[in-house]
């Protein structure tokens, strides 16, 4: 069963439309249509202030302090369920128009050491949703329970996908904003009118900041050599895997790369390193087990510079994010190193841990990019989506198979049918 097929049964029911809907000159349709030209006045504000910020961008600090957390609010407890329901649902509306304004931007084109990355050169996916609105005419989209119930099923199904709550949330209370006074045209389905909705709204969380891996390695290169990737993650998500499928893609195009085995902290990884490094024909610059992780990213790129190699790509330890020691190194790493780009490497099958591990990872360390690793293996694919929400950070690559080869650029488009069908 698709994602949309339960929604789509609910709105067809014969009765679901005359609930959902009413006539253009009657006064429920007035009041609908002022609240959403009230609410996307309030969002093209929101875009153009934001718009104005982008002159001034502030690369963020390395090492975030913790945000407080939101105190829950004690009256709320004595309400009903429904008065509950709508006052955070109100709240949550106000956050999703407000949020983008508050925080300081870091510009998504520019990596944690201040470089520039390339834009992926590929059409964004966009619903023109003229076809289905109509000036006048058609009926207008009010609100009230039985849409409620609907984007409430809708919200389940996307839950269900493996879709983080905040990005499910945040995508239902859009949808309604958008919704809400529409007129639409009597000959296209409601539910066809949602789907397509929904759907591009998904694609862009995923297109976020979205750059292009090989052709952004190819502009590092025609400035200097050699050009370095730091690999971070938690612990078990097949960071010293990937590393050795980015050197076979790497190799693959032409390029010389050298391996770091940073990760002098787990047993056997510094030999798993270079047993890759062996299959795959490259060098691996390794020490004793407990050895200086930072001075051993050093020694590769001092070494691949006496040689005239290309890339060195540092496999650092898999760490939790809450280790501060082991945080620490990976800040010394950074600091000694200054890499191109560094990479985030989530496990698909994690779900919504892969989300919390992210975000969480992101407020300590900050980083360029994500690898999702083992999508092949999930069924689902909403951390993806998730991921991309909460980082602000795209989904650049993607392991599909246990194979060097097994690693593509990341296809927006292709994961967001895959989870919807």
């Amino acid at each position: 069963m698709g994602l949309f097929d339960r929604f789509k049964k609910r709105v067809k029911q014969p009765t679901t439309e005359e609930e959902i809907t009413v006539d253009e000159n009657s006064e429920e349709a007035a009041l609908a249509i002022a609240e959403r030209e009230k609410n996307l006045l309030k969002i093209n504000n929101d875009i153009q202030k934001n718009e104005e910020n982008q002159d001034i961008f502030e690369i963020k600090e390395e090492w975030d302090n913790l945000e407080n957390e939101t105190l829950q609010n004690p009256f709320l407890s004595s309400k009903s369920s429904k008065e509950r329901k709508k006052l955070q649902r109100d709240k949550k509306i106000k956050q999703t128009l407000t949020s983008n304004t508050k925080k300081k931007i870091k510009d998504p084109m520019l990596t944690t050491t201040g470089r520039k990355l390339i834009k992926l050169n590929r059409p964004i996916f966009n619903i023109d949703i003229s076809q289905e609105q109509v000036q006048r005419g058609g009926r207008v989209i009010k609100g009230g329970p039985v849409l409620d119930e609907i984007l409430e099923e809708l919200e389940e199904d996307l839950l269900s996908a493996d879709i983080g709550h905040t990005s499910v949330l945040e995508l239902i209370n859009l949808l309604r904003i958008q919704l809400i006074g529409i007129r639409i045209n009597k000959k296209i389905g409601l539910e066809e009118i949602i789907e397509r909705i929904v759907k591009n709204a998904l694609l862009s969380l995923l297109e976020v900041g979205y750059w292009d891996f090989d052709k952004t390695i190819q502009n590092f290169l025609s400035k200097e050599t050699p050009v370095i990737i730091m690999m971070v993650g938690v612990n078990g998500t097949g960071k010293t895997t990937t590393t050795a499928k980015i050197t076979h893609r790497l190799t693959n195009l032409g390029y010389s790369v050298v391996l770091a085995a940073a990760d002098t902290f787990r047993a056997g990884a510094i030999d798993q390193l270079s047993l890759h490094a062996e299959k795959l024909g490259v060098r691996c610059i390794q020490s004793q087990r407990g050895g200086d992780a930072a001075a051993v990213s050093r020694d590769a790129i001092e070494s691949a510079k006496a040689k005239g190699e290309d890339i060195v790509i540092i496999d650092t330890a898999g760490r939790m994010q809450n280790k501060t020691n082991l945080m620490n190194e990976l800040q010394k790493i950074h600091r000694v190193t200054e890499p191109h780009l560094v990479l985030f490497v989530a496990d698909a099958l994690a779900g919504n841990d892969a989300v919390m591990q992210a975000k969480e990872f992101q407020k300590i360390l900050t980083f360029d990019g994500a690898v999702l690793s083992k999508l092949d293996t999930d069924a689902r694919g909403g951390a993806a989506l998730s991921i991309a929400h909460a980082t602000g950070r795209p989904i650049v690559l993607a392991g599909i198979g246990q194979e060097y080869q097994d690693l593509e650029l990341f296809n927006p488009k292709w994961l967001l049918d895959s989870i919807l069908n």
